[in-house]
């Protein structure tokens, strides 16, 4: 990868972070180095955000024969905006997207590309939105450097899911030093056996840190490689024994965030489909600050965002991750992360649910991260593991039983709702299934079955300072 091409990725996100919410006016004689997939992207080089007022000659063309909003729908968790162009020929070359204001500050999300019938189908995720509050909301075309909105649609989301908060009993183990705490508890959830645990790590006091070995192995033999680990779980997704997204340790990074398919099953037409995404991601800064972002990747770059590209599996299709799609990145610099997904919170909102949209079933409607069906839904009930941290800045370690009768285990909402019960504020799915394992110093927390010594090629520890 060549510096100057690092320097000017560099340069142009540092610009868009300054002004994030604006709307560029677009040169249509100039190459878009965004437009890389049947999207449409926004420029990465924004200038002065057009006026919502600004008349337009109707001599040029009326707005009516550009844009027209059909429908807005709120869910538990986004706004859908489902807008048209009569007269699609007209905008060929031009971009879009919605506008809506919050606080005072104007926000903007770029649109995907229309289908063949001019209609664009787009979310906004509650990443960008609070509950409670009505949001009149706008979509805009921009052509030949004139910016139209159409008139306000009002809409606002439904009622968050509630916290699951659990009984949960402090155990003791000598191993642990001061600074990590361990729960456990068998309350039920939602009227099934339930066994889960997580550590409390306050990294004031420990270290947290995220390993990629060169090569699949137990999260026993890699606890036990390191005489300094105190608390280890499994991570990442992997496929053929090798990692799969992104890791970052001792600040390097290794891996991407790569399109993927609509569905894992060979046999469905969504096999041969495929999305740009971006997925959840967890890590700490050098100073021991945990966040959680999604991550995505776009012209050899990492890049991330405080929302997610809002793809939906069979509907309008978003261009390649870019210095504005899907927005401007966070300056971010984690010194251990890793990625995973979907996220399960993000400012103490679950960011997705099992709606399906018209086109049945798995065809989920805020599965922004097109997450397969064996992690997604709702009758994916299983082992879980997750990461978040609390508004203190302790970080928490879960897993959970499944698949077993003491323990079936959760789906992702479920998940996400008791993470919000231990008082987490952002998490992130890690890999679960035959996966999920917690080494407390030698000790093997959770079911042991022959399937739970799987070999997995990620893990997040806790380590003495």
């Amino acid at each position: 990868m060549k510096i100057k091409y690092l320097a000017l990725a560099l340069l142009c996100a540092a610009c868009t972070s300054q002004k994030p919410r604006e709307i560029p006016v677009w040169d249509f004689t100039s190459d878009d180095p965004s437009a890389e997939s049947p999207s449409e992207s926004p420029s990465d080089s924004p200038s002065e955000e057009p006026s919502k007022d600004e008349p337009v000659p109707e001599k040029e063309y009326e707005l009516t024969d550009l844009l027209v909003i059909d429908k807005v729908t709120a869910t538990d968790c986004s706004i859908v905006v489902e807008y048209s162009f009569p007269k699609a020929s007209k905008v060929k070359g031009c971009k879009w997207g919605l506008g809506w204001n919050a606080g005072g500050e104007d926000i903007i999300q770029w649109g995907p590309a229309m289908d063949s019938d001019g209609k664009v189908f787009q979310v906004i995720s509650d990443a960008l939105l609070d509950f409670g509050k009505t949001y009149s909301i706008r979509a805009f075309v921009d052509k030949e450097g004139k910016t139209l909105w159409t008139e306000p649609s009002q809409a606002a989301m439904k009622d968050a899911p509630a916290a699951l908060e659990l009984e949960w009993n402090k155990l003791s183990r000598s191993v642990l030093p001061d600074g990590i705490e361990l729960y456990e508890t068998t309350s039920k959830v939602s009227e099934r056996n339930f066994h889960a645990w997580y550590a409390l790590a306050d990294l004031g006091k420990v270290d947290l840190r995220v390993n990629v070995p060169s090569e699949a192995i137990t999260i026993d033999d890699q606890s036990a490689a390191q005489d300094d680990c105190m608390v280890m779980i499994n991570g990442g997704y992997f496929y053929n024994g090798r990692h799969t997204g992104l890791a970052v340790t001792a600040g390097k990074e290794n891996g991407a965030i790569p399109s993927v398919r609509g569905s894992l099953r060979s046999g469905d037409e969504e096999f041969n489909i495929m999305y740009n995404v971006t997925r959840g991601i967890f890590g700490v800064d050098a100073q021991g600050r945990p966040a959680v972002y999604w991550a995505g990747t776009g012209n050899s770059f990492n890049f991330y965002f405080d929302r997610p590209l809002p793809s939906v599996r069979g509907e309008s299709k978003y261009g390649a991750i870019s210095v504005s799609n899907p927005a401007a990145p966070v300056d971010w610099k984690p010194e251990y992360a890793l990625s995973a997904g979907p996220v399960l919170l993000k400012d103490g909102k679950i960011p997705f649910n099992f709606e399906e949209t018209d086109k049945g079933t798995e065809y989920y409607l805020n599965n922004f991260e097109i997450m397969p069906y064996d992690i997604f839904g709702p009758g994916s009930v299983c082992d879980r593991t997750a990461v978040g941290y609390r508004e203190d800045g302790k970080v928490v370690l879960f897993i959970c039983d499944g698949r077993i009768t003491a323990s079936p285990g959760l789906n992702l909402v479920e998940l996400a709702r008791v993470m919000k019960g231990l008082g987490c504020k952002d998490a992130v799915n890690f890999d679960g299934g035959g996966s999920t394992g917690m080494m407390v110093g030698t000790e093997h927390i959770g079911d042991q079955t022959a399937e739970k010594s799987r070999k997995v090629v990620s893990t997040i520890g806790l380590y003495k300072r």
